[in-house]
């Protein structure tokens, strides 16, 4: 979609200047929305009948291996969370049929099967393993958990069709097009382990999909994703100046405590037989110790801690992480390459040795500048996404069956992703 991305942005930039005709709406429908469609909606439900009786067929699954932990088709999504009677609609009302309208967008209807129909492969096995009720309670789930991401959508085709003349649409959804014939379609046969369209057809109707609706699907996401990069502007890098300015002001961010690497040989009493039986052991050791033997081999013979058959040997410790104070006092403190002196603990002698240790410190900031200017970059595209949006639903008219609050749905936000 590189060279797509290109021609939107090409192409809006040219119409943005003279062309920006988004209607002005007094008196936004703003807040938690009715607990039934009336009026209006109701009325555009019945002139929308002939269209929705197609929606049936809307079967636009999302590529995934439903198996998975991830499935929300399994029984337990079925929960208190997503169940609960505080919605606006109660469980118990009428079932939720492909044809529902479930919100509307600027007069525009928004279908169950226009949310929910990427499911309807796998929502056909959970009807067939899932008493009804608790069927309808999934639907319904599914429905409220992924309303918001649909109505944003909504929102930026709205806006782009309003903002784009029609030559321009026109040209957009060609180049969207044969996206979809040169990218998408092969991502699918890939996926699907085919190699032609025709066995890709195949393959989709066996899951209940179609390339038709796989494309329809396409368009939309891709519409929507393509204008909303366009509208949300943010910066696309920053000088070395603002990223260090950043760095500076986050500075416990890339703080480093010191640490130690370092040996050990570890004489426990009870394996010894007793203490008195240790300290026999302890004294052999020590008087290697002193003819110049190696620390790591006498930590691989005598020792008995975790890491005797690696010489002894620890990583990279920080300080604050061991058990016994008194020697983590002597690993930051010691010279490097010297011998501590023996410690007796409540149940062993113990000889440490360092072999290497860092103070403590900061991340230097050229280690960290790419990245965190990488982040500043997706912060400010997210803001600038937010912003839109909110924009878009200040001067909205917008009616949904679900209160569609943060704490009551997460929105799945397909429009940006």
């Amino acid at each position: 979609m590189r060279y797509a991305q290109v021609y939107i942005l090409f192409l809006v930039s040219l119409g943005m200047a003279g062309c920006e005709t988004t209607p002005k709406v007094d008196n936004p429908v703003l807040g938690p929305p009715p607990p039934r469609l009336e009026s209006a909606l109701k009325q555009q439900k019945l002139r929308h009948a002939e269209i929705a009786s197609r929606t049936n067929d809307r079967q636009n699954i999302l590529e995934g291996d439903f198996e998975d932990s991830g499935n929300p088709f399994e029984t337990p999504v079925i929960t208190a969370s997503t169940t609960s009677t505080d919605s606006t609609v109660e469980e118990t009302d009428d079932f939720l049929t492909d044809s529902t309208v479930v919100a509307m967008v600027n007069g525009t209807p928004l279908f169950v099967s226009d949310v929910i129909g990427i499911y309807d492969f796998q929502l056909k096995q959970a009807e067939q393993r899932m008493p009804p009720e608790e069927y309808k309670k999934l639907r319904r789930a599914l429905v409220k958990r992924d309303l918001k991401g649909h109505i944003e959508r909504q929102l930026l085709i709205h806006e782009m069709k309003s903002t784009l003349k029609k030559e321009q649409l026109e040209q957009l959804q060609q180049v969207l097009a044969n996206a979809f014939e040169e990218e998408r379609i092969p991502e699918l046969q890939k996926g699907l382990g085919v190699s032609s369209p025709q066995e890709l057809e195949e393959k989709l109707n066996q899951q209940g999909r179609s390339l038709y609706h796989e494309k329809e699907l396409f368009m939309k996401q891709q519409s929507a994703i393509q204008f909303m990069q366009v509208k949300a502007k943010a910066a696309n890098d920053y000088s070395r100046e603002e990223v260090l300015a950043r760095y500076k002001a986050n500075i416990k961010e890339y703080e480093v405590p010191s640490k130690v690497r370092w040996q050990r040989v570890r004489i426990t009493y009870a394996k010894q037989g007793g203490k008195d039986k240790a300290v026999g052991l302890l004294d052999e050791v020590i008087h290697k110790l002193q003819a110049g033997d190696d620390f790591g081999e006498l930590a691989k013979k005598y020792s008995d801690g975790t890491r005797a058959e690696k010489n002894g040997q620890w990583g990279w410790t920080r300080r604050g992480s061991l058990a016994e104070p008194e020697i983590e006092t002597a690993l930051f403190e010691l010279p490097i390459g010297q011998t501590s002196q023996v410690f007796e603990t409540a149940t062993s002698f113990q000889i440490v040795k360092v072999n290497d240790r860092k103070e403590a410190g900061h991340i230097p900031f050229a280690d960290v500048q790419g990245k965190l200017e990488q982040s500043m970059i997706t912060e400010a595209r997210m803001k600038a996404t937010t912003d839109i949006l909110e924009e878009l639903h200040a001067k909205a008219i917008i009616e949904t069956m679900f209160d569609l609050d943060e704490e009551d749905a997460e929105s799945t936000n397909p429009a940006v992703q």
